[in-house]
């Protein structure tokens, strides 16, 4: 995580108005966020896992460009998740033939599984101990040999980040925190990218091959 020298008590005043920011600049976000899919790499790991035609569950899917639009044009059935109801709305009216739902990941029970879950830049919104209690909420909808993909941080710590001017809060366990959780909750094969300079210098961790 980037050096932060914002107060402890500043830091969870910004990360209480995260979705209060992200509802209120959703249309400037969309507008101003790059559709250009460096994404992909990882994206096409991921799918290169599931079956054809997969069920898909995008937690913080945000607007749904460009990530949700690939997911789609690759045959995908679509459920995204957002906690602000602006970034749906936009969702919705691109992707009409696909599930929208106004949910918070930290408490996500849908009470079906997917083939894949993904989370891109939205579990680092989360505090570090949100993170290690929302985790196996992910893990929970994803159907047996299904894989999860999150974005994490390159090392551990708390931090802040802009969106459309605005603070929002950032913060990351360790890479091996990470695997260590995912290892105990069935997945048996994990791949972490740090810094990927192909994917704009994004952290992912993919994990596949979930236990029954």
């Amino acid at each position: 995580m980037p050096p932060n020298n914002v107060s402890s008590r500043d830091l969870q005043a910004i990360h209480a108005q995260t979705r209060d920011i992200y509802d209120r600049v959703a249309e400037g976000y969309d507008a101003h966020r790059s559709k250009v899919l460096f994404e992909q790499d990882w994206l096409d790991r991921f799918l290169s896992c599931l079956p054809q035609m997969p069920k898909i569950l995008d937690v913080g899917c945000g607007a749904g460009e460009p990530i949700a639009r690939f997911l789609v044009e690759q045959g995908c059935a679509l459920t995204g998740v957002d906690v602000a109801p602006g970034m749906l709305s936009l969702a919705r009216e691109r992707f009409p033939d696909h599930r929208w739902l106004e949910a918070d990941m930290r408490s996500l029970d849908l009470g079906s599984m997917f083939d894949g879950v993904l989370s891109w830049n939205a579990s680092f919104h989360l505090t570090i101990q949100e993170q290690r209690d929302t985790i196996p909420l992910l893990a929970k909808h994803v159907a047996p040999s299904g894989a999860l993909m999150f974005t994490i941080g390159p090392s551990e710590g708390e931090g802040t980040g802009t969106v459309e001017g605005e603070p929002v809060y950032h913060a990351s366990l360790h890479p091996e925190d990470y695997q260590s959780i995912l290892s105990e909750l069935g997945f048996s094969n994990i791949q972490i990218g740090l810094e990927d300079a192909k994917c704009n210098l994004h952290s992912i961790i993919l994990a596949t091959h979930k236990k029954p």
